[in-house]
């Protein structure tokens, strides 16, 4: 239902997405992404003064969480592509 409506009506009628002083997200993963995958290019945020807590996403992280080998590419492949920029 979030893609389709970003797909709609973009990503203004969402909101500010929050981060943390250095940029962390603490919350709107789910927004950022669908954004990703419909090539919106601007994602409005709101800087807070609170740090996010969160786990090392290492590639570690996702074979412990059952992402399979094509998936783990795929994640690579895309993330790469992303910070090429």
């Amino acid at each position: 239902m979030l893609y389709d409506s970003m797909r709609a009506h973009g990503f203004p009628l969402l909101g500010t997405v929050p981060i943390d002083p250095a940029g962390e997200l603490l919350d709107g993963a789910h927004r950022v992404a669908c954004a990703l995958a419909l090539g919106i290019e601007t994602v409005p945020v709101k800087r807070e003064a609170r740090y996010a807590w969160a786990p090392g996403w290492g590639y570690e992280w996702f074979v412990a969480a059952g992402m399979g080998h094509d998936e783990l590419e795929r994640l690579c492949r895309d993330f790469k592509e992303l910070t090429a920029a």
